[in-house]
């Protein structure tokens, strides 16, 4: 979960923070990946972890991810959250993206998502994992009249780790993804590609 950077669109916000749902963004997104991992983590006998990559107000962003903690240590799921910290996010989101990467398990696929993305639910998580038999990686795609449009999160198979981290500081992870096996499911749900950039964007989440 890729929650480091500097929020510079949103002005003097820090967008982890803002309110959804009753609590901050950073903690809403981070609960429903944990959902996810419990309820896939029971039903498969495997322990689940959510790595959260902070930068940008660290100490604001790891104090707002109490509440995960706490789901942490309720939940009779073997999961468990991992904080990592990013010194170099102001060099970009691949930075913060090979930082959380690094810490994925042996053999473990993965996915890379974004904090800033209040309408993925546990549900969007759990559509992909059914996907990535036989692939590289899924990523799903929204349609946009005669366009198709990339959304998040994106499932990993484990043998991309290495490739992710060997990548220079300004590549981007959908550059790579071109020279893999990468299923692209399409679904009408606008949910795969609603990000909280700008002020109007959380003004029109909230309204």
């Amino acid at each position: 979960m890729l929650a480091a950077g500097t929020s510079s669109r949103m002005g003097r916000e820090n967008k982890m923070l803002l309110e959804y749902d009753k609590v901050p963004l950073v903690t809403h997104c981070c609960l429903q990946a944990l959902q996810f991992l419990a309820d896939f983590s029971l039903s498969n006998n495997e322990t689940g972890t959510l790595i959260v990559v902070t930068g940008y107000r660290r100490r604001s962003v790891e104090k707002a991810l109490a509440p995960c903690k706490l789901f942490v240590e309720d939940t009779d799921a073997p999961i468990r959250m991992l904080i990592v910290n990013n010194p170099n996010y102001r060099n970009g989101q691949f930075t913060s993206t090979k930082v959380g990467v690094k810490e994925v398990a042996e053999g473990s696929s993965f996915f890379i998502s974004l904090a800033d993305m209040p309408l993925i639910s546990a549900e969007h998580y759990a559509k992909l994992v059914p996907m990535l038999q036989g692939h590289d990686a899924v990523r799903p795609f929204i349609k946009n009249n005669e366009d198709r449009v990339p959304g998040h999160p994106v499932l990993h198979s484990f043998n991309l780790k290495e490739k992710i981290i060997q990548y220079p500081d300004n590549w981007t992870v959908s550059k790579i993804l071109k020279s893999y096996d990468v299923s692209e499911p399409l679904f009408d749900d606008p949910s795969w590609s609603q990000d909280i950039d700008l002020p109007q964007d959380y003004q029109n989440l909230r309204g």
